[in-house]
């Protein structure tokens, strides 16, 4: 009996041997461990090996345009804050294009022109200085058109949270120029983006434009 025992004992410790260790050619990197030949990863590692490092932009969220960088939002002209979320003030914008969208058919009911139709040309100013006083102006304009006047070079405001004016008129040299008709309006807002075109049509106004502009910081 006692030579059975010890037959089966020597038995079981060859198949012991035999048996294949399934973690003998496995390699965990990254601090993962092998269990029953995978490996178990650790601190934020995956892969068959653990060889892919963590996604640190994982749930990081960039907002107007950022992008995430090393779990860090990198944030677009204009834009500040951890998720980019807050607008930079422009130090100034510059104004590349003004259109005329509508005016006045008639001066309350006659013609601008004694034969002909009005001759248009914008004006802006802050306050009382004018900054720019268009040097062209368009023959015979039909209210039913939009008309394009290109500043060269470009407008600057300097200033772009304070009230501007632009004022279109009707050219009568040699006499004075009609006033058609104008509008108010403060170029930036802290809280509406960075528009390139800006609309100035206040309900009821006479006159209204389109801006195309750009910003500076």
């Amino acid at each position: 009996m006692l030579r059975y025992i010890l037959f089966l004992g020597t038995v079981v410790m060859l198949l012991s041997a035999c048996k294949k260790d399934p973690c003998k050619n496995t390699v965990c990197l990254n601090g993962g461990a092998c269990v029953d030949g995978s490996c178990l990863c650790t601190n934020g590692y995956s892969g068959a090996n653990c060889q892919t490092p963590p996604n640190v932009c994982a749930g990081v969220s960039c907002l107007n345009g950022g992008s995430c960088a090393n779990g860090v939002c990198v944030c677009t002209e204009g834009y500040t804050g951890s998720n980019c979320s807050q607008q930079v003030s422009p130090t100034s914008m510059r104004i590349t294009s003004i259109t005329v969208t509508s005016f006045p058919a008639t001066d309350g009911g006659a013609g601008w022109d004694l034969t002909s139709g009005a001759d248009i040309f914008p004006i802006l100013s802050l306050g009382g200085t004018t900054l720019w006083n268009s040097p062209n102006y368009v023959t015979n304009a039909n209210p039913s058109n939009e008309y394009l006047f290109t500043p060269s070079p470009s407008i600057v405001l300097s200033s772009p949270t304070s009230q501007y004016t632009l004022r279109l008129y009707d050219y009568d040299s040699p006499s004075p120029d009609d006033y058609m008709g104008g509008v108010n309006f403060t170029p930036y807002n802290s809280t509406s983006g960075f528009p390139t075109t800006i609309n100035l049509a206040p309900s009821g106004a006479a006159v209204t434009f389109r801006l195309t502009v750009s910003y500076v910081w």
